[in-house]
């Protein structure tokens, strides 16, 4: 009898204990499980982040340049080179520059298909700043296709930039100094050779071979106008025969 209970007992344990280490596989299992999904949703997010980070990016965007060019900056800021490049600008915004610019190469950004290396940029003139009234009544859309993977949406609304004051940054201050200096040396110039014209010419005609001499006597011409020969022969101390 006792011997039966003690079966019962044991059963009872061992059921018990097995239920015990189901359970606890079961939350292992389960556990492992949403550890699996947590690492793949992180390689998944550490693979997106590589390719957001390690890929080409075709931007545009509008720029004055050389103090008056309306221009549309066409740049790769990515990391990786843009190929296959296809741009499609609204017909809208085409038509309008056509009509306010005489000769107008716009229309061409949809007819090419560019290469980008990573950072290099290309510029496409609009038009002069005069035109920017007739310009901005129409907004500009990019539809943007590289790489036979990539496709962005751009729209720039010159508008938006009447008001504001372009600066041409510290490369266009540098060149209008250089202008200035430039111009200003020139007027310097051309005012010092026309007195010079006023002036009669001295020749100067040396029978003695040595250089020294000769640069002496050039020194003294240039460095005392109206001397004559006579002044020069006392001066450097040659006689009235040399």
């Amino acid at each position: 009898m006792i011997t039966d209970w003690l079966m019962v007992v044991i059963t009872f344990v061992y059921v018990v204990a097995t239920i015990c280490i189901c359970v606890f596989n079961a939350k292992s299992a389960k556990a492992a499980k949403e550890q699996t999904e947590t690492t793949k949703k992180q390689i998944e997010l550490m693979i997106q982040q590589y390719n957001e980070t390690n890929r080409p990016m075709v931007s545009i965007y509008f720029d004055l340049i050389r103090s008056g060019l309306m221009c549309f900056v066409i740049e790769n800021i990515g990391s990786l080179a843009a190929s296959d490049l296809t741009i499609r600008l609204n017909e809208e915004f085409i038509k309008n520059v056509e009509a306010n610019v005489h000769q107008s190469k716009i229309r061409k950004i949809n007819q090419s298909t560019l290469f980008l290396a990573p950072r290099q940029k290309v510029t496409v003139c609009i038009a002069v700043q005069t035109h920017f009234s007739e310009i901005s009544t129409e907004p500009a859309i990019f539809d943007i296709s590289y790489n036979n993977k990539y496709n962005e949406h751009i729209e720039i609304n010159l508008a938006e930039y009447g008001y504001m004051l372009v600066y041409g940054g510290e490369l266009a201050d540098i060149s209008q100094h250089l202008k200035k200096i430039q111009e200003d040396t020139k007027r310097y110039h051309d005012k010092h050779i026309m007195e010079l014209q006023k002036q009669r010419p001295v020749s100067v005609l040396l029978m003695d071979e040595k250089s020294g001499v000769k640069r002496r006597v050039f020194e003294l011409v240039c460095l005392t106008p109206g001397i004559n020969t006579e002044q020069i022969g006392k001066t450097l101390g040659f006689s009235r025969e040399y």
